[in-house]
């Protein structure tokens, strides 16, 4: 793109942002960014420079940049400066004229919104690709020498150019959320979220009892989640009946009620075909209470059941298998921001499991596991600004692993994991994480059962111990069913002798 087109994008985007209902973001950083990396020719006369077309919409533009995030821009009064910068050009102006007066709705904002901030991001990538490339030619030939000798030029090189996936923005990104305390008007907003919280609003429940108290009242919206455990240990089966869960058992509670109710599952692992035939045996045996043979239904009879159940409550579902080696965190940011400019409002996003996405674009200077550590402080900045609930399931380390070995007995290990950081790649990891779930197959007298440890959990009460362990009985070859609705199937206590643990179980539903 030449500098003129980036300015008029630049214009474009900063003057729609600012006819969105819920201004929640805004591009001003990035504007400033990709404007301060344009090459104009600055060696011309000052009075040239003066009158030149492309130099006065950089003015525009950086006008608009220093102005506030909430500003309402006025379509005469800059259709008004963009006529007297493009006096000289005027098919420029008749281009940006009938770009800024065409009339758009929310969800067409939205669209135009984003395809907007993608194209500028990615102006600015070229930009840094190019400078990138040319100081490593450069070094290759001028410094010939030390360059060849180092088997780390390469690595460096790959490095430097991963790093362009960083976010350019100036804005601190540990700012999520901003309270003036004299704001009186704000600090009112604050407390009639955490009332509606207290009442249940803006939470969702599970349809399991047991994890109900467990996380007092269910998963609280903008809420991190994972979900430990080790291999084969029912992490799928367990976040999968969850998803289920809060389709069936809650009504939707929109931020804004203009917008559909969206519950997200992204696989990096399954295909969609496994996990709705889990969801299919899951609903059907909470349906009949026997055995479910799927032999007999074909898949459109499981999908059109499946939609049927889960749309109950009026939310909308999506079910994605992505290759994580073609994702980045980026791209699902720019996913969610895409479905609201469908007119959706993201309630839950369940990733299974974003540890497999590569790490690009965070920082990784520092401890190993650094990196992992900063996608899951940006997926919860972003999942928490947008009040998405956000559940993913995350492997244990080896040295939890190692204590299955030396023969812990199944409490013990469950309580010794708890909220210690045993975590696979990472033993800081917790310090991003909102709510701890951790999971294990028990099995006892040839009966099998999935015990449930809650770790850390950011709210004000605490809970009783005896609150803080379940386990849930494991039907033959099916998914545990949900209880919400009947008895308490949970029990308190692990069976007190002749337990052995066991990653797997014949008897189990293989998930």
């Amino acid at each position: 793109m030449t500098p003129t087109q980036v300015l008029v994008k630049a214009i474009t985007l900063l003057y729609r942002e600012s006819q969105l209902d819920d201004k929640i973001e805004n591009s001003s950083d990035l504007v400033r960014t990709v404007v301060q990396s344009l090459k104009l020719d600055e060696r011309q006369p000052e009075l040239v420079i003066y009158n030149s077309t492309v130099h006065k919409l950089k003015d525009i533009v950086m006008e608009m940049v220093n102005n506030p995030p909430e500003s309402e821009y006025d379509k005469d009064t800059l259709l008004q400066d963009i006529r007297l910068a493009t006096v000289e050009d005027e098919k420029l102006h008749r281009i940006i004229k009938e770009n800024l007066e065409k009339e758009l709705d929310q969800s067409s904002l939205k669209k135009t919104i984003t395809v907007l901030r993608r194209t500028l991001s990615n102006y600015y990538k070229e930009v840094q690709i190019e400078d990138i490339l040319s100081k490593a030619v450069y070094n290759w030939r001028h410094r010939q020498d030390g360059v060849r000798k180092s088997n780390n030029f390469i690595n460096e090189l790959v490095t430097t150019l991963e790093s362009i996936e960083l976010s350019s923005s100036s804005k601190d990104p540990a700012v999520v959320a901003e309270l003036d305390i004299g704001d009186e008007k704000t600090m009112t907003e604050m407390f009639e979220e955490v009332k509606n919280v207290e009442q249940g609003e803006g939470i969702l429940g599970s349809g399991w009892q047991a994890l109900n108290t467990m996380t007092q009242g269910g998963f609280r919206r903008g809420e991190f989640v994972t979900i430990g455990a080790l291999q084969h240990n029912y992490k799928t089966g367990f976040s999968l009946s969850i998803f289920k869960q809060i389709a069936l058992y809650n009504k939707p509670k929109m931020v804004n009620p203009e917008r559909k109710p969206l519950l997200v599952r992204i696989s990096f692992e399954d295909e969609i075909p496994n996990n709705l035939k889990f969801l299919y045996m899951a609903l059907k045996y909470e349906e009949l209470q026997k055995y479910v043979d799927t032999n007999d239904v074909t898949p459109g009879e499981m999908a059109s059941y499946i939609k049927e159940r889960l749309s109950v409550n009026g939310f909308h579902i999506k079910m994605l298998r992505i290759d994580p080696t073609s994702w980045t965190y980026k791209d699902m940011f720019n996913y969610v921001i895409e479905l609201e400019s469908q007119g959706y409002e993201v309630q839950l996003l369940m990733v299974d499991y974003l540890g497999l996405l590569p790490t690009t674009g965070c920082i990784s200077t520092g401890p190993t596991g650094t990196d992992l550590r900063d996608l899951f402080r940006r997926v919860r900045n972003f999942c928490s600004s947008k009040k998405i609930t956000f559940i993913t399931p995350h492997q244990l380390s080896t040295d939890a692993k190692g204590l299955i070995r030396n023969g812990i007995p199944p409490e013990r290990f469950l309580k010794e994991i708890a909220g210690k950081g045993y975590y696979e790649r990472s033993k800081q990891l917790d310090q991003e994480i909102d709510l701890e779930l951790y999971i294990h197959i028990v099995k006892h007298n040839r009966k099998s059962y999935l015990a449930v440890q809650r770790g850390k959990h950011r709210v004000p009460t605490i809970l009783d111990d005896d609150q803080m362990f379940f386990m849930l009985p494991f039907p033959r070859r099916m998914p545990i069913p949900d209880d919400v609705n009947g008895e308490d199937t949970s029990l308190r206590k692990l069976p007190q002798s002749d337990t052995v643990i066991g990653e797997s179980s014949e008897e189990l539903f293989n998930f």
